[in-house]
């Protein structure tokens, strides 16, 4: 096994903590831990647990997530059709039947209560679903999105307490509607804050990591993704290289780079970082992250006429793209928000503390830094385009070619016309058609980088960039105003 392994306990503990902390979510975690319960005359008995003892403990953690009175406090109820808040309601009657269950003779009732408030609770997210796709992802009233939010947080109840299945299959499923809720869910505002599907997710996923290594099944060896990388061809157009600082003060980038826009690669600066020892080894991202759901893109790129998504695991993804070559990308997804325990192998750049008046976006007001996750095999590629707000893509794992040009030149690029491609190119600089973009033909030379492990790159707002990789890569992007 690999020295730097999770400790999950550890994980667990902290992920509790982090509840502890918010005013509104105080909770004695620990007392709900207990496995007994007071006798009739006072005393304590055994508890027998209705079970796997790895489940048995994250129930009460996960029901602590679950807020009093959620399906009648949460915001625009008027516009959620009656009928769903009330099989939503039915739902919650149930569980806490559930919960106070305690004998054997009762554990056949329970499944059975179990499996009609599942039944209950999955119509509400199928109805949710079919809200939430229909029409632009942007104009979907937030009131449908927490509905799918505390449905999923119910279904994990229901799933948990139906024993419908072996402990490590239930806890799979459970994390797959976690994940579900944090991909297509909102969270909830105040009084109900305490309903984070993040918290929900990484107790499951830690959990499920220590019944799949208590029964043997998981991966002991390090199998690292530089041994199963393949190496991509590069073709078409070429550029002069970029310049290289080594780990400059934030005065002189700030002076020389970002002041006036101007691109740069920056070495030395990822040294500290966990991720650049831990993330080349696939058992490791298996552990952490395997069983999580995340979007991949299939086909070429974005902008072709074959592009379309899947949802899948983390481990079928390494498994079907990563490891068995099949072209898909894990591209600009929000992986550290989800899975918390790859945020904490990152740092965020001090650069990033600098701002910038003039960048103006379309995007609601976001004071923070948006981190991306783009992991994929050899030859993914993002086709040439820019982006409104400053980028540090950072590379962990493998080497991306990268081909920058001047925002100034964006007419010789002939940018798409449809509203939500316009940041993007229609020529494609490994390949030009300079009989259908006669205007590409005429350019300066672009600015070429090749990314290494451990290298950044700086891109300047609406710098157009074409981004290839040419070995199996692991990049995290930092956007910023």
């Amino acid at each position: 096994m690999a020295d730097d392994s999770v400790d999950h306990d550890a994980v667990a503990e902290r992920l509790e903590a982090s509840v502890l902390e918010s005013p509104k979510c105080k909770r004695d975690f620990h007392s709900s831990q207990s496995s007994q319960f007071k006798t009739a005359e006072g005393e304590t008995a055994p508890k027998k647990p209705s079970f796997g003892d790895r489940t048995s403990l994250v129930l009460p953690k996960l029901w602590k997530l679950l807020p009093d009175n959620v399906c009648n406090t949460f915001p625009q109820l008027d516009i959620v059709p009656k009928p769903i808040l009330k099989l939503m309601r039915d739902a919650v009657c149930i569980i806490p039947q559930l919960k106070e269950s305690t004998s054997s003779s009762e554990e056949k009732k329970l499944r059975l209560e179990a499996e009609q408030a599942l039944t209950s609770i999955q119509a509400v997210l199928d109805h949710t679903w079919e809200q939430l796709n229909t029409g632009h992802w942007r104009d979907v009233p937030i009131v449908h999105r927490h509905v799918f939010s505390i449905a999923s947080l119910i279904k994990i109840l229901c799933l948990l307490y139906s024993q419908a299945g072996d402990e490590e299959t239930l806890l799979r499923l459970a994390l797959k509607a976690a994940d579900m809720g944090l991909l297509l869910g909102a969270p909830l505002p105040s009084p109900n804050e305490c309903l984070d599907l993040t918290i929900a997710a990484s107790l499951l996923s830690t959990t499920l990591a220590q019944v799949v290594e208590q029964s043997g099944s998981s991966e002991q060896d390090p199998i690292l993704l530089e041994d199963r990388s393949t190496q991509f061809i590069l073709k078409g157009l070429s550029g002069s290289p970029i310049k290289e600082l080594d780990c400059p003060s934030i005065e002189r980038f700030c002076t020389d780079h970002f002041l006036p826009k101007l691109p740069v690669k920056i070495k030395g600066c990822m040294m500290h970082w966990p991720a650049s020892k831990r993330w080349n080894d696939i058992g490791y991202l298996q552990r952490v992250a395997g069983a999580r759901t995340v979007p991949i893109e299939l086909g070429s790129h974005y902008a072709h006429t074959d592009y379309s998504q899947k949802l899948m695991t983390i481990a079928d993804f390494i498994e079907q793209h990563v490891v068995g070559g099949k072209l898909g990308y894990l591209a600009q997804h929000q992986l550290f928000e989800q899975v918390p325990e790859l945020r904490a192998d990152i740092c965020e750049p001090e650069y990033c503390c600098l701002s910038d008046d003039s960048i103006q976006v379309e995007e609601p007001a976001n004071e923070g830094t948006d981190i991306n996750a783009w992991f994929g095999p050899a030859g993914t590629v993002s086709p040439l385009h820019y982006d409104p707000k400053h980028n540090l893509l950072a590379q962990v794992v493998g080497t991306k070619r990268i081909l920058l040009f001047p925002p100034e030149i964006s007419p010789s690029l002939y940018p798409h016309s449809d509203r939500l491609l316009s940041n993007t190119a229609r020529v494609d600089p490994e390949k030009p058609d300079y009989d259908q973009f006669p205007l590409f033909k005429n350019i300066a030379p672009p600015i070429e980088c090749r990314l290494e492990a451990g290298e950044m790159l700086y891109i300047p707002p609406r710098f157009w960039h074409h981004v290839r990789a040419l070995s199996t890569s692991f990049s995290v992007s930092f956007w910023w105003k």
